[in-house]
């Protein structure tokens, strides 16, 4: 079983650990690079969510474990709105690799992977542990190990990094 249990009230399910993607127009700075470094990052014109959101929290901690700090030219609290900034090709983003299977890459951008930070954030199901067991979340819990979610967002990202024809 893939259930995590430990003496906290919940059980933990993971599914995937996020990538970060430098999404940036195509003829940027650091457009043509295989892979860029956070510090590089952080010297472009950014659009981030805002600071109360929990994913810009977690890239302020991964900039900081670089040596940078970050200091956006814009920040929205909706993916949707960084993606609409972002089109405008005037600004780059720091995305995580599961929103290109909602959000795609637009016309006039490209991804460029991020170094792989030490620790990268687990994304995952998080559960009450208790008996009896919500009815849903049973439901959910049964159908989870049968959707590859990884490779689902991997297989996504490889059709977005690999060169145009």
């Amino acid at each position: 079983m893939w259930t995590t249990r430990s003496s906290a009230p919940f059980r933990t399910f993971p599914l995937y650990e996020e990538r970060y993607l430098l999404l940036t127009p195509r003829d940027g700075k650091l457009a043509g690079r295989e892979r860029v470094r956070w510090a590089e990052v952080a010297t472009v014109p950014l659009c981030l969510l805002g600071p109360q959101m929990r994913n810009r929290r977690i890239l302020d901690g991964l900039f900081a474990d670089a040596g940078a700090s970050v200091v956006p030219a814009i920040e929205t609290d909706t993916v949707s709105a960084l993606y609409a900034h972002v089109a405008s090709r005037r600004w780059s983003s720091v995305i995580s690799h599961a929103w290109l299977h909602m959000f795609g890459v637009p016309p006039g951008m490209r991804v460029v992977p991020l170094e792989t930070p030490a620790r990268p954030p687990q994304i995952g199901l998080v559960m009450a542990d208790r008996d009896p067991e919500p009815i849903l979340a049973r439901a959910l819990l049964a159908v989870t190990p049968q959707v590859d979610v990884r490779g689902v967002l991997e297989r996504v990202l490889a059709g977005f990094l690999a060169p145009a024809r």
